[in-house]
């Protein structure tokens, strides 16, 4: 209904509401004066009766009265004629007309009997006798006065009744039809929130949406066990990039499908992004509610096992029971705690499934440390540079180093990087621990630079936030260019994992590095899902191959002959490339036999400090 119609429809119904109170009012106004009018009628028959009564028997005592007779003249005149002195009522009545006309002439009688006794005291009897069939006259008259008044206030009183009903019948069906659209509004209002608050692809309701649901049930379920699981499947961006991303999407509403079916009364579900779901389940027993997410993920293996030749797509599954926090949590807080175990059961070997216990909350106590203690660590420089040495395998000599980090407390202990970098990533703190490296590089450059010392190109890490911010580049280039740092000293590393993360934005970062005059690099590859083809279409100086590669190279022909085949592809697009975690001189000379570029790891040189890794240089150079 539009706007208008709803205006009109409502200002229609305002009128007829309205003039039915009117018309009510109208008949229950009539209905009491007309109550009135017929009283007062009445009242006046009888006084005629009673009048008439007593004007006789004044006469019979000698005590004739003629106002009494004027009186009576005039209520009789007045019940014959409109408009007379006392506004009585003139029926329409047939009996009550032939009562008042027979009355009138009865009266004439009585009046000229009056007029004959007072001239001749023998015609008592005469008088008498007019006088009771007067009498009996009148009541007749009042009868039929009544008999009317009566039924006429029944007809007004049905009326009125009758009105009142279709007034209230009217408002009852008006209540009806606005409780049902309201009703329907509502409804409609609940299904739009509904869908609003759900995942298009899976229909599982959003992270936000459920947030609002179990924070409810957690606060309504006051001493009821409930437990939070978080899941992921293992590897699922292989299942997109190898069958297809329709295929993902058909796992992905399957599983929430058989989530669907698992849950029971005062429990929910989300599907948080990507293959991520969080669900909140009620329980007796660990065991018991830990057999439900393994039988759904059963269920799930067999859908995927029977669809694609056996395929096995694991799901990994942190759990989180209120019970165990040992603390108040909002819904939030579980599915934080959650989440780390969940990530945990991914990192670990083995159990898939694991529960949130003492040893995950240390080492989440250990975290927040780590990361409330981290502003005042960057403005006290507490973090150092490391420089890893990278050895040409044609000339035996440093060519270049990477730029690591470590954390220095003030009581000199170190704090390895694998502690606070992955903190620092999680709570998206890491693209200032970035750039706190970036400008530390740029200020020993020029250092080395204005002393006249040896000078060698750094590669310096980005995470992948970085990518997502719109001013990195330029960032980057203006704190190069404060400190006046030449080109070609400079080279930018990211992970492989970037490139999967969204290529176009990937690719438009790299051709502006490089219009800035950076090098680029891309890490670890090979630890991921990284193809030379993605390698071949970005425009990279660098390609480091991941330790991985090297670990079996010395007894194991297909490894030797994999390591080949990269180095040969990417030697033609004039890639330049490092092999990563080199720790034994018999890798160094197959390395060399393949002529791979450089070499980076323990056998030559470890992360060194700043002021040892400046010595070295002057030593060497």
């Amino acid at each position: 209904m539009s706007i208008q119609k709803k205006k009109n429809y409502v200002r229609y119904t305002t009128f007829g509401f309205l003039l039915g109170m009117v018309i009510l009012a109208g008949f229950i106004f009539r209905s009491v004066y007309s109550a009135r009018s017929y009283a007062q009628l009445i009242n006046y028959l009888g006084l005629v009766r009673g009048g008439t009564q007593r004007l006789v028997k004044l006469e019979l005592n000698g005590q004739p009265d003629d106002d009494l007779i004027a009186y009576l003249d005039s209520i009789l005149d007045d019940l014959e004629h409109e408009d007379g002195q006392y506004g009585l009522l003139h029926l329409d009545d047939e009996e009550y007309r032939q009562c008042l006309d027979a009355l009138q002439e009865l009266w004439m009688d009585l009046k000229a009997g009056i007029s004959s006794y007072r001239k001749d005291k023998s015609t008592e009897n005469a008088l008498l006798e007019y006088s009771e069939v007067y009498f009996e006259m009148s009541n007749q008259a009042v009868f039929a006065a009544e008999a009317y008044s009566n039924k006429q206030m029944l007809y007004i009183l049905r009326v009125t009744a009758g009105l009142l009903l279709c007034i209230v019948v009217f408002w009852l069906l008006f209540f009806v039809m606005n409780i049902r659209r309201i009703l329907h509004l509502e409804y409609t209002n609940r299904d739009l929130n509904d869908k609003a608050g759900r995942d298009m692809l899976t229909q599982a309701y959003t992270a936000e949406r459920f947030k609002v649901i179990a924070q409810k049930l957690l606060g309504e379920g006051a001493g009821k066990r409930y437990a939070l699981f978080y899941m992921d499947f293992e590897d699922f961006n292989y299942i997109n990039d190898v069958f297809g991303y329709e295929w993902g999407d058909r796992i992905l509403k399957k599983y929430a499908s058989l989530l669907t079916e698992d849950m029971k009364e005062e429990e929910t579900f989300c599907r948080v992004n990507a293959d991520n779901f969080i669900a909140l389940r009620s329980y007796d027993t660990k065991e018991n509610v830990l057999h439900r997410q393994l039988e759904v993920d059963r269920k799930i293996m067999e859908y995927i096992q029977d669809s694609r030749d056996k395929y096995s797509l694991p799901v990994r599954c942190g759990i989180c029971c209120l019970e165990d926090v040992g603390e108040q949590l909002t819904i939030e807080g579980l599915i934080d705690r959650a989440n780390y175990a969940r990530k945990w059961a991914k990192a670990g070997e083995g159990d898939k499934y694991r529960f949130y216990d003492e040893g995950i909350r240390s080492q989440l106590r250990a975290e927040k440390l780590i990361e409330h203690s981290m502003e005042k660590a960057l403005s006290n420089h507490e973090f150092k540079v490391y420089y890893q040495p990278k050895v040409s395998l044609e000339t035996n000599k440093i060519i270049c180093a990477e730029a690591l980090v470590r954390w220095q407390k003030p009581d000199g202990s170190i704090i390895p990087p694998d502690q606070f970098i992955p903190v620092f990533e999680k709570n998206h703190s890491i693209p200032l621990l970035d750039r706190y490296v970036f400008e530390e590089v740029c200020a020993w450059l020029r250092q080395l630079l204005d002393n006249g010392k040896t000078v060698l190109p750094v590669s310096v890490n980005v995470s992948c936030l970085q990518f997502y911010n719109s001013d990195f580049v330029q960032a980057y280039t203006e704190i190069r260019d404060r400190y006046q740092i030449p080109d070609g000293l400079l080279e930018i590393e990211f992970t492989e994992t970037i490139l999967f993360d969204n290529w176009d934005v990937m690719k438009n970062i790299v051709e502006k590095l490089k219009a800035a005059g950076f090098s680029c690099s891309v890490d670890d590859f090979g630890k991921g899902y990284s193809s030379l083809n993605t390698v071949k279409n970005l425009d990279i100086d660098v390609l480091k191959l991941d330790a991985l590669f090297f670990q079996n190279i010395t007894t194991r022909e297909k490894d030797r002959l994999l390591v080949e085949g990269i180095i040969r592809v990417v030697r033609q697009f004039d890639i330049i490339t490092v092999a990563e975690g080199i720790e034994s001189m018999e890798q160094v000379e197959i390395l060399r036999s393949l002529h791979c570029d450089m070499v980076q790891g323990y056998v030559f040189y470890k992360p060194m400090p700043q002021d040892v890794y400046e010595r070295l240089l002057q030593c060497v150079f």
